[in-house]
């Protein structure tokens, strides 16, 4: 049996889990904690994500976010393979440092965003690590119980106006909802989970008509628009120079910083992976990623 194809939409949400490999630790130091994040403030920026919650243990994570598009897949693989590289390069280590399969759910957000971040914002108690989970450092709670506390990574008024209008209000009334919770689940799972989705049956049939091709179709249209996207970019940036010579593998060498730019760009804009941009390019995806890698990892340092 095949492996259950992704529902990819704008605006879709998802309750998300990155396990490590082999179910070893992927985050060996604060400073590893501190590279994922500002890896995801990037992924979140370029892609236009919203982040909800989440929450980072030592063998994995948890999120709670939306796409503006349907590119789920290559969102996350990105991160896995920015990540990796990173931890390998740190670390010393070779090969795989996630799972290849990550868990997506598409959730109904109308119904149940408030309930899965009090389920992201409760893993320190099922990790048995904190308590009193809005003390942890490494999720998103603080940014909601905390009154004046802020996260550039995460969006939390979606949550909370639910439960009040004044922002003190909200954060009081949220850190009781959190100890609610705690008291009934033990922050275990207790939300409906029917074919991949946190949903109620009348949620999942309005999806069941383009759930046999929704994914390749996404992804197909994905591609194209960043494709077209790519173009515009080419076009500003080539100042009436002819496209084929700013693209050809012929004379790379010339031009070299405006087609260091244009790589960069069109990665960083477009949406495009590697292998796209390479293609794009006349290039291999090895000459591209080590470019894109150049111009990323001194922005990365923590």
């Amino acid at each position: 049996m095949g492996r259950p194809r992704r529902i990819q939409f704008p605006g879709a949400c998802y309750l998300i889990t990155l396990c490590g490999n082999n179910q070893q630790a992927i985050f060996l130091s604060n400073q590893d904690r501190r590279f994922f994040l500002t890896l995801l403030r990037d992924y979140k920026e370029r892609h236009g994500l919203r982040v909800f919650a989440y929450c980072l243990s030592d063998d994995g994570v948890q999120l709670l976010l939306e796409t503006s598009r349907p590119d789920l897949a290559r969102v996350m693989q990105g991160l896995n393979t920015a990540y990796t590289k990173y931890f390998n390069r740190v670390h010393h280590t070779t090969g795989h440092v996630l799972q290849g399969r990550y868990q997506a759910l598409l959730v109904d957000a109308d119904r149940y965003l408030a309930e899965l971040s009090s389920y992201v914002h409760l893993a320190p108690v099922r990790m048995g690590i904190k308590e009193r989970p809005w003390r942890y450092l490494w999720s998103s709670c603080a940014a909601y119980v905390e009154f004046g506390s802020q996260d550039p990574l995460v969006e939390s008024e979606p949550v909370l106006r639910r439960f009040a209008k004044n922002r003190l209000k909200q954060s009081v009334q949220y850190l009781h909802f959190i100890r609610k919770r705690l008291r009934e689940t033990g922050g275990r799972a207790d939300f409906p989970v029917r074919k991949g989705c946190v949903a109620e049956p009348e949620f999942i049939a309005a999806l069941k008509p383009s759930w046999a091709d929704e994914d390749v179709r996404a992804t197909l249209t994905s591609t194209s628009e960043a494709l077209e996207k790519a173009r515009r970019i080419l076009r500003e940036m080539s100042g009436g120079m002819d496209e084929d010579r700013l693209l050809g593998r012929a004379r790379w060498r010339e031009l070299s910083s405006v087609r260091k730019a244009a790589v960069h760009r069109i990665w960083r804009e477009a949406g495009l992976g590697v292998t796209e941009i390479a293609r794009l390019f006349r290039r291999t995806p090895s000459a591209i990623s080590q470019l894109i890698r150049a111009i990323e990892l001194p922005k990365l340092k923590i």
